[in-house]
This record gives C-alpha cells, structure tokens and sequence, in this order.
C-alpha cells in the first residue's frame, strides 16, 4: 500500500513538466490540462479557440471578403494578432512547464528548464516570421497597388467620316469584376538598363479573362509592329501610328497635350500608358481595363527568390548581338545558352526571354535564325515555367524574399481595395490552360519593305480581326477592325483593304 508521501513524490514523475511545456507550445492550455489542472487549461486555451474560430470565419467569407484580407487595416490587426498569441503562447509554455510543483528537483528540473527555454526561442522566431511576412505583404501591396490623382473616366474618341473632331466616346467606370465582364490588361515588360533608350517595353501582353467560364487568355504583340491604330486621327496620316508599337508611350509622354487633350493637366507618364492601352485596344478590339508594368531587372531578382527556372531550348542559343545589358554577359561577349531543358538563375532566364537575334545550332549542325517572334515565344515560355515554379515552390522560407520581389517588380492601377479579387483571378492566368497567341510572322504581319532604313511589322487586318473574332466572338469586340473609319496601313504593303 501506498503512503501519501510516496504519492505526494511519485506524482510530479508521472506528469512530466518538459511535456506538459511542450504541449501547450502546440496549443496552449493543453499543458495545463495534461498536469491536472483544468481551470487553468480553460483559462489559456479559451482564448485562442475564439481566436481561431474567427479566423475560420473570416476566411469563409463570414466576417469578411477578400478585398478586405487584404486591406491595410486588416493586416495591421493580424500584425497585433500575432504578437498578442506570442505573448499568450509564451505565458503559457512558462505556465505548463515550470510551474507544476516546486518538489521537481534535479535532472528533471533541467530538462523542464532546458525545454521551456528551446520552446521559447522557437515561438519567438515563429511568430516573428510571421510578422515578417505580413509586413512585407502590406509594403508590397503598397508599393503594386500605388494610388494615382483621381480622374474623371477617360473618353475614347473615334474619327467621324469627313469631319475634323473626333467624336468622344464614353469609357464606362472602373470595372468592378461582376461576373458577366471580361478584364483586359494590357502587361509590359520595360527594361531601362544603361545603354538602352528609355524604358520602352520589351514585352507587349494583353491578358483576358472572363470570370464566368473561369477562362484566359494571352495576347503577345511584337515590340516592332507597327502602323497601330490612334483614337484620334489627327496625330498622323489615317490615324496610324507610323512608328513600333514600343514607341508609342514615349512619345505620347513627351506631347500630352497633344496625345491626351480629353486628359485634365494630363502627367506625361499617365498620358503614354493611356495612349499605348487605347491603341493597343483599337488594334486588338478590345477594351484595356488596366495595365501591369513588369520591370524586367526585379523580373529576375524574382525568379532568384524562387531558386531559378528549369527552360529548354531544342538547340544551342548562339546571339553574338546581344547587348549585355543586366549584366547577363560582359560588353562584346556573345550570349549563348545550352541545348536541353537546364537550370536557368535570374539573369539567365532574362537573357533567354530578351534575345531575339543570333540562331539555335540543332544537333544536326542546322542553324535556325532567330527572331523578336521566337522571343515572343520564349517569354511566354518563362512565365509558364514561372507558374509551375510558384506552384511547386517550397513558399515557406522562399515567401518573404518572394514577396519582396514582387513589390520591386510590378506595378498596376489596378485599385487596392480590389486586391483580393486580383488575387482570385491569377490561378487563371498562371494555369496550364490559358490560350496563347503570338501575332506574328507570318500569320499576322507582313516583314518590312525595307528592313535597313524602318524596321516595322505590317499588321494583317483580316487576319488579326479573325484571330480575335475566334477568341472573343464578333459581339465582344469593338475597335479598329469594326468601329473607325481608318483606312490601314498603304495597300502596297499586302493589307486587307476591303476591311472594315
């Protein structure tokens, strides 16, 4: 038989302090309740059960909607949140793990000590990476998602037959995303390294998605195509822009009165967006909702936080005129990449998408000359394979840097408030299904006359207008093909002078 000495010493053996510490690290109170101590393992973990009860709620959309996870007041309370469960947690672990009874003496004090103090250090640094990563989600949120002055809608205008004002055409509101519109945002890719002009876009998408068959499209635009359309005809000839489509904006900038008079004290870089989104939407049919500038150096800073991009070439990538810039390769040195699917860092998946000149070298010693609609290719090729890398990527040591990336990297007029709905329409671009379409050569334009003096594409109206009619059906399109009276670029160049 047992004596109440023995019982009152065998006791403490039989509830271990390092364990009771170790759960109510896991959640707290549950120490407490393994030591026998129930009023004290309600007191911890009630608190922490509501607390989690509303997160489940939030989430479902209960207590809240996905614009608002991801509002500035929103973060900011998950920010105090979490230090508020950190100090709860700490309590709680010192609580469950020194404090069941002072008779623990000894080996099994130290090891009481030695966990309480591992378990600490370890909540600390949890909760800290969760700081870190709010914070840094809210500074890139601020910094994608920058506020611009507020401006009445901007009216597109079209020419009228004979006249000499262009007849304004209402632009709707911003677009709220119901379920019944397509979204329309035209993405450039712009590289200002030295030794190149500006920051003209390497990079022309328009990307559209319909949010009712949960569908998307890809729409590349070779950088020297040219012979746009203008909304206002009075700016050329014909209302064609005669200069690459990348031109556009700066030189809208450098004229906004002239470009953007329906513009109230238009800035010179809001008037080249404006500019280079409504010409792009004339020539494709569709309306341009918003933009997404892609800095090409923070495109690779990205895909370094991601620990690089597997690409394949079916050749060795020889470009002897490339310019070096980024610093992919030493000024004069020649760009050449393996054949194969390899391994690629930052700046060398940058080269890959930026190289338009040179050849691939197949094994059978043929030589493929390459061209700014291989590149087209390519680019897209890189956001693919940065979609699967997003997708298989181990986010939890990768996310901060990521995020970082990003807020380094683009930037949208897309408003803050509909971040959530952004962020509920990417899976759709960045899936395995979306449609691409390179308007290229030779399909969808014609080469230069005369290369050496003006290198510009000849768009192929007919062949263009089919394309989008394919896509989008003739009912959602309205632009250049359908709605102006311009007359195309001149017949001898092999346009479709019989379109509309």
């Amino acid at each position: 038989m047992v004596d109440d000495a023995t019982a009152s010493t065998v006791a403490p053996e039989t509830r271990r302090p390092w364990l009771a510490a170790v759960l109510s690290f896991a959640f707290p109170g549950l120490g407490q309740a393994y030591s026998g101590r129930p009023r004290d393992a309600l007191l911890f973990a009630l608190p922490v059960v509501l607390l989690v009860a509303a997160g489940i709620a939030v989430m479902n959309g209960v207590a809240g909607d996905r614009n608002s996870l991801l509002s500035p007041s929103f973060l900011t309370a998950v920010l105090l949140v979490n230090g508020a469960l950190l100090l709860w947690r700490l309590l709680s672990i010192i609580h469950a793990g020194l404090t069941p009874t002072a008779r623990v003496v000894g080996r099994h004090r130290r090891v009481a000590l030695g966990t309480v103090a591992g378990l600490l250090l370890t909540s600390i640094a949890m909760h800290a990476w969760v700081g870190v990563v709010v914070a840094e989600l809210e500074q890139t949120l601020t910094q994608v998602f920058a506020p611009e002055p507020d401006a009445p809608a901007v009216p597109a205008s079209t020419p009228e037959p004979g006249g000499e004002e262009p007849a304004p055409t209402p632009t709707p509101g911003p677009n709220r995303w119901a379920d019944t519109e397509r979204i329309n945002v035209l993405l450039l890719g712009t590289d200002a390294a030295p030794g190149r002009e500006g920051a003209r876009p390497d990079v022309i998408l328009v990307v559209s998605i319909d949010p009712t068959d949960r569908s998307a499209v890809m729409i590349s635009i070779p950088r020297d195509t040219g012979w746009l359309p203008l909304p206002d005809d009075r700016l050329y000839p014909d209302g064609l822009y005669p200069g690459r489509v990348n031109q556009i904006a700066a030189e809208a900038a450098l004229s906004p009165d002239r470009w953007c008079p329906d513009l109230e004290d238009p800035e010179p870089e809001r008037c080249g967006r404006e500019a280079l989104e409504r010409s792009v939407g004339l020539y494709l049919g569709l309306e341009i909702h918003h933009y997404a500038i892609v800095d090409m150096a923070g495109f690779a800073e990205m895909i370094d936080a991601l620990g690089g991009l597997e690409l394949c070439l079916p050749g060795r990538l020889v470009d002897r005129e490339f310019d070096g810039s980024l610093e992919n390769r030493g000024a004069g040195e020649p760009l050449v990449l393996p054949a194969g699917c390899h391994h690629y860092s930052g700046l060398e998946a940058l080269a890959y998408a930026r190289s338009r000149k040179g050849w691939i070298e197949m094994d059978d010693g043929t030589r493929v000359i390459q061209t700014d609609f291989d590149r087209n290719e390519r680019q897209q090729q890189v956001l693919l394979a940065l979609r699967r890398e997003l997708a298989e990527a181990d986010t939890l040591f990768e996310l901060p840097g990521l995020i970082g990336a990003i807020g380094r990297t683009v930037s949208t007029d897309v408003p803050r408030e509909q971040a959530g709905d952004l962020a509920g329409l990417l899976p759709l671009v960045t899936g395995p299904d979306i449609e691409r379409v390179v308007l290229g050569h030779p399909g969808y334009v014609d080469l230069p006359l005369e290369p050496e003096e003006n290198y510009l594409l000849v768009p192929k109206r007919s062949a263009v207008r089919d394309a989008m009619v394919d896509l989008f059906g003739r009912g959602q399109l309205s632009g250049w093909y359908l709605a102006t009276y311009a007359s195309g670029p001149p017949p001898a160049r092999d346009t479709d002078p019989a379109a509309p």
